[in-house]
């Protein structure tokens, strides 16, 4: 059985191939579209100036970010899709030599689609594409195959259930959440179940993430159960959506085992759940709690960078370093041009806090400005000392 397995993960890894072509394709053959196609275009440009200080040491750093999104309906049931995402850096993230390109020109795909284009001692210039898809729908079928978003979560903040691209919260600015190159098959069995299966591509069984899901609706709630083979572990999973009378009612648990260990090795168990209600005078309150097992009661610098802003640390199996986590959020609209929110996330083992308010006014269609705050803090001695501070100003045009 185990021999027939790695045959098979063999097998899913030569496909791997294929998105080579696929994704060069992709990026060539866009510009080449006759008018017969129907393209779509959109995106955004941002200016984000921030200043982020712990005690008196300060850093400032400006960030444009361009966005282009491009759709081509090649037929009734054929799309292609690709995904471009420019920024250019500069100030002192970029003047100091914080290793900002190294980090900026990964690319844990299966064909590297980062690029520095420009670096110097003030300026960065950075391109990803980090959407290129062909997507296959007709009937009660869909086939994906490309670099996209495979989101298997159901909850706001934490998503347990994400084998495939798991996110940080702290990275408000990445809206679209990072993608995976995979195939991707869904079949609708009903107008509240399917089947989806993906694969994500590896070296080997250890390096690769293939898994399968079913979805299915009852006593009102929407719910899933999952399986995959996930990098060293196996996992087994599921998850519900549903209401307790006005509120939204959430909630995912993944557990993991090692391959290797499997009689030894206890397993982990990664698991969250989240409340949320609208009220009628504008306020939507979000609530959530996760459960790591493996989750460690001392702090330290490493550990406490899962509650970066990058997505690349995280995984399904460790979405935050303690073993119980909370998360609460608060958001009133004011009016058609201003809102607010605050979300507070608090680490109970290792007493860390991070708060985030944000403020958003409309300028008029098309035009959105933005101020958020972001504050990390470790509980000491009865008292939170401060360990770092974000200050964002973005002013968006979309087109």
């Amino acid at each position: 059985m185990a021999k027939c397995y790695q045959i098979l993960l063999n097998r899913l890894y030569i496909m791997r191939k294929f998105v080579f072509a696929f994704h060069l394709f992709s990026f060539l053959s866009l510009s080449s579209f006759s008018q017969d196609n129907l393209l779509e275009v959109n995106g955004y440009i941002k200016y984000l100036p921030s200043i982020s200080f712990s005690g008196s040491d300060n850093l400032t750093t400006n960030l444009i970010h361009n966005r282009i999104n491009v759709k081509s309906y090649l037929n009734d049931c054929t799309t292609l899709k690709v995904d471009l995402r420019n920024r250019i850096f500069f100030g002192d993230v970029v003047d100091r030599d914080l290793y900002l390109s190294e980090m900026l020109d990964i690319d844990n795909g299966e064909l590297d689609m980062a690029f520095i284009i420009i670096e110097d001692n003030s300026l960065i210039v950075h391109s990803i594409i980090d959407r290129a898809y062909i997507d296959y729908a007709r009937d009660k079928l869909e086939i994906r195959l490309g670099r996209q978003r495979i989101n298997w979560g159901i909850n706001l903040t934490w998503n347990s259930n994400d084998l495939f691209n798991a996110y940080s919260f702290v990275d408000f600015d990445y809206e679209e959440r990072p993608g995976t190159d995979a195939v991707r098959i869904q079949y609708y069995t009903g107008d509240f179940s399917s089947f989806d299966f993906a694969y994500k591509f590896g070296e080997n069984a250890d390096d690769m993430v293939l898994g399968g899901m079913y979805k299915f609706n009852k006593w009102k709630y929407d719910l899933q159960l999952l399986a995959a083979n996930y990098y060293t572990d196996y996992a087994i999973g599921g998850g519900w959506a549903g209401n307790l009378k006005d509120a939204g009612f959430k909630g995912e648990a993944t557990y993991f085992r090692s391959k290797k260990n499997m009689k030894d090795a206890t397993g982990a168990v990664s698991a969250s759940s989240s409340v949320d209600y609208s009220f009628k005078n504008g306020i939507y309150l979000n609530g959530s709690v996760l459960y790591n097992s493996n989750g460690s009661d001392e702090f330290d610098n490493e550990k406490g960078q899962l509650m970066s802003a990058s997505s690349e640390q995280l995984t399904a199996k460790s979405l935050m370093p303690t073993k119980y986590s909370y998360f609460v959020q608060v958001n009133k609209i004011f009016n058609p041009m201003i809102s607010a929110s605050m979300a507070v996330i608090y680490g109970q083992d290792m007493d860390i806090l991070f708060l985030m308010p944000s403020v958003s006014y409309s300028i008029k269609e098309n035009w959105d400005l933005n101020l958020t705050s972001q504050s990390f803090l470790l509980k000491s001695d009865n008292d939170f000392d401060n360990l770092g501070n974000n200050i964002f100003c973005r002013l968006r045009w979309s087109f």
